[in-house]
């Protein structure tokens, strides 16, 4: 009887080995986006600092929110774009 990782395995095709430089440029991409994702968080912590407003607060948060998870979204298709994929 096969396990759960076999079987998917077999679904999926196998593991894609990647190339040094496919490896290199995705651990790029991600160092980019975490800094990015950091540059961000450190922004709005400074802007909702001087906020008193718990309405302007939580939009802030919810804008920032936004553009992280754009930030990694984008890095993923880029992520992606390097391996072959979609």
């Amino acid at each position: 009887m096969k396990s759960a990782l076999e079987l998917a395995m077999e679904r999926s095709g196998g593991v894609t080995k990647l190339a040094p430089e496919q490896k290199k440029k995705i651990e790029e991409i991600r160092t980019v986006a975490k800094s990015k994702v950091a540059e961000e968080e450190i922004m709005a912590a400074k802007k909702m600092a001087g906020m008193n407003d718990p309405a302007a607060v939580a939009k802030l948060k919810e804008q920032s929110a936004a553009l992280i998870r754009k930030i990694e979204a984008d890095a993923e298709a880029q992520v992606e774009k390097v391996r072959g994929g979609k």
